[in-house]
């Protein structure tokens, strides 16, 4: 019998690396994550081993990423998925590309790296909205409305995106998604409600607090219905904390039971830490602080298990009952031990930014290379073959590589091919559904005085953050494109044409009303906006350009405002 040759891979390798990928998924699906982590970490030790195993490498990185996240090892679940991302086609394989950054944005987020989380959310909602995938526009539009709230403090553009996250995951029947939209909607309630609890306002903290309750008692009625031990082990820690901060701390213990059953029914060490930190909190609440000091000190003695933040939940609860009972040189102590804790979690974060930094210069420098490699061979065959007919196919074939992206460099929004591509097929399709197209065109007041008063870094921040203001503020199914410099054009599909004008209009204040003190503390910015409404199909340039033509209206009017294609002005 003729043995395999070195370089083909025995079958039982091949058939290896599926078994431990196909129980890295079931793991996934079940919460069991310490398994899943090892198994897929198994099967890229053997991708790594052989390297034609590319797409099953990927997949292994992106599992790891996500049982990364689930276990608390935030760093590694950025790297693992960075490293996954990098590998992934933006168009042919966007669905992967939403999947694992997903993955990247919630660590970051989990990380205190608010703005990288956003970053990433939005990357991976614009992968989605290409996939046209309904569950992985439900898990990139809750990363992009958690990150929302972390990088802006937008509570009301949080709450929208994940509400369109629960409609999602309703329309793609996935119970985790859905499970996580809601139990999301009320964490973010809850962290809403203790900042106003911080500030004295008692009635809007407990208004914030019984919403986040009703989220979680959903969540806790869909994770019942379904069979995920880690899901409903969640669910009542989550009813437990905020049943503690309502005062009804007998619901609080109650849930903290069935919390502590499951998980160590399920082995979720991390969860069982959870409930140690809640059943703490709820004993500080109680008045029965020393029953507290001791379960933290208990907690806190786990020191290797713990992450950053529950140590520094931790230490801030032992502070805080030091303080109450006026053992003040205790409580300095706690003081000081939260400065080492915030400066470890500091250095982490520069960590893996330095990480993430050089691996996006390391793949830039990569494709780099091997378009410079393909370049210079395509310029010794034509030089070889000195036909000039040759020498024009390969000029054209070239051409169509350079047009192949779709997405603009800079903003990460779409760019004028994809314009190209979708505004006919859009315009085409109308009056199959009653339905209209709004063909907008949108405009930077004055963006050359900014660049000339601040320079171009400013001018090209200030382009990134409209396309994320406009990206936040419009639905899955529009189209939001950069046409060039600082103009933007969106096809904003509706039944009417009024709920377009208040879209645009809250586009339009929404840029204007920005914090741009942030980007430079003299920058103001406006937009002007041309609006076309189609409600039959026509012809796209003839579309195209009548909004146009309504911004130059616009500008001529006084900028900072909206004009219709038709006579009418809107103020």
């Amino acid at each position: 019998m003729k043995a395999p040759s070195p370089s083909a891979p025995a079958p039982t390798t091949s058939r290896t690396i599926s078994l431990h990928l196909r129980q890295a998924r079931r793991a996934r699906l079940s919460g069991e994550h310490h398994l899943g982590c090892q198994a897929a970490a198994e099967a890229l030790a053997l991708c790594d081993s052989l390297p034609r195993f590319r797409r099953q490498r990927d997949e292994a990185l992106a599992l790891l990423s996500l049982h990364s996240l689930r276990l608390g090892r935030l760093s590694a679940a950025v790297q693992y998925g960075l490293e996954a991302a990098s590998g992934l086609d933006f168009v042919s394989q966007a669905a992967a590309r939403a999947d694992v950054l997903c993955s990247v944005a919630m660590a970051c987020n989990e990380m205190g790296l608010g703005q990288d989380a956003l970053k990433y959310a939005l990357e991976a909602l614009g992968a989605a909205r290409i996939s046209n995938d309904p569950e992985l526009l439900s898990w990139a539009l809750n990363r992009a409305g958690i990150a929302t709230f972390s990088a802006l403090g937008d509570l009301e553009q949080c709450v929208s995106l994940l509400q369109q996250a629960e409609i999602q995951a309703r329309l793609a029947a996935d119970e985790v998604a859905c499970f996580s939209a809601l139990t999301n909607l009320g964490v973010t309630y809850r962290a809403a409600g203790l900042q106003q609890e911080v500030l004295g306002h008692g009635d809007e903290a407990r208004r914030l607090f019984l919403l986040a309750r009703t989220q979680f008692v959903q969540a806790e009625q869909l994770a019942v219905s379904g069979s995920n031990l880690h899901s409903l082990a969640t669910a009542y820690i989550n009813l437990a904390e905020i049943h503690t901060n309502l005062g009804d701390f007998a619901a609080g213990r109650a849930a903290l039971t069935q919390a502590r059953s499951l998980a160590q029914q399920g082995h979720f060490t991390h969860i069982q830490r959870n409930v140690d930190l809640a059943e703490a909190t709820l004993l500080h609440h109680s008045g029965q602080h020393q029953a507290a000091a001791t379960a933290l000190r208990a907690l806190l003695a786990q020191d290797e298990l713990l992450e950053f933040d529950m140590k520094m939940l931790a230490h801030e609860g032992l502070y805080r009952l030091y303080k109450d009972s006026g053992e003040f040189q205790l409580a300095l102590g706690e003081l000081e031990a939260l400065r080492r804790i915030e400066q470890e979690l500091a250095n982490q974060r520069s960590s893996t930014q330095g990480w993430a930094i050089r691996k996006e210069l390391e793949i830039t420098s990569a494709q780099l290379a091997a378009e410079r490699e393909r370049l210079q061979a395509e310029r010794e065959r034509l030089r070889a073959a000195r036909l000039e007919a040759e020498k024009a196919v390969a000029d054209a074939r070239m051409n169509e590589l350079e047009q192949a992206a779709l997405v603009d460099a800079l903003t990460g929004v779409g760019n004028r091919r994809l314009l190209d591509l979708e505004g006919p097929a859009r315009l085409a399709r109308l009056g199959s559904d009653g339905g209209g197209l709004a063909v907008v065109v949108l405009d930077l007041d004055h963006f050359k005085n900014i660049n000339d008063r601040f320079g171009h870094a400013v001018g090209d921040e200030t382009l990134k953050k409209v396309a994320q203001l406009i990206t936040l503020r419009t639905r899955s199914s529009d189209l939001v494109t950069r046409y060039g410099g600082e103009e933007f054009v969106l096809l904003l599909t509706d039944t009417v044409l009024e709920s377009v004008l208040v879209c645009c209009e809250r586009l339009r204040l929404a840029i204007m009303e920005y914090s741009w003190q942030e980007v430079h503390p003299l920058l103001h910015v406006t937009a002007s906006f041309g609006l076309h409404w189609c409600d039959s199909p026509q012809s796209w340039d003839e579309a195209l350009r009548a909004a146009d033509i309504a911004l130059y209206r616009a500008k001529r009017n006084g900028r900072n405002r909206l004009q219709l294609s038709s006579d009418r002005d809107l103020d």
